[in-house]
């Protein structure tokens, strides 16, 4: 009977826990109002540029360097009502003989590892935004 009792109070953590390989971080606002700004606000705050692509439900951003390593990265949160969908991609980058950064030729998705400094800017957008996290792949 104990044993069922602390598997009930573990579920919810195991069933939220970041998992190898997870892309999606799915938020879970307690109110509708203002989301768009809330998401624009957090991304700018993290110095993302917001491409401004007239979509009311979807934010993307420009590419923007990581520190301490040569790579970009590049955001996108989707919004459905309450929830806001943050995914990713990320691209090494490549100093030319002239001095000059080239941008990545090939962009994979961020994913969460240990270590990950994308999943780290996603999880930072996430915690800003501050609702229930779930993850997904």
């Amino acid at each position: 009977m104990k044993l069922i009792f602390i598997l009930t109070l573990l579920c919810p953590i195991l069933v939220n826990a970041q998992k190898n390989e997870d892309s999606k971080i799915i938020v879970t606002l307690n109110d509708s109002i203002d989301i768009y700004k809330k998401v624009k606000i957090a991304l700018v705050d993290l110095d993302f540029i917001v491409k401004d692509n007239y979509n009311a439900d979807t934010l993307t951003t420009y590419s923007r360097e990581f520190s301490n390593i040569p790579g970009a990265c590049r955001l996108t949160a989707i919004i459905r009502g309450t929830t806001v969908t943050l995914t990713g991609i990320y691209g090494l980058t490549k100093i030319d003989d002239f001095g000059y950064t080239r941008s990545a030729k090939e962009n994979q998705r961020i994913i969460y590892y240990k270590g990950s400094k994308g999943w780290e800017l996603l999880k930072t957008v996430a915690e800003r935004l501050g609702g229930q996290m779930t993850f997904s792949k």
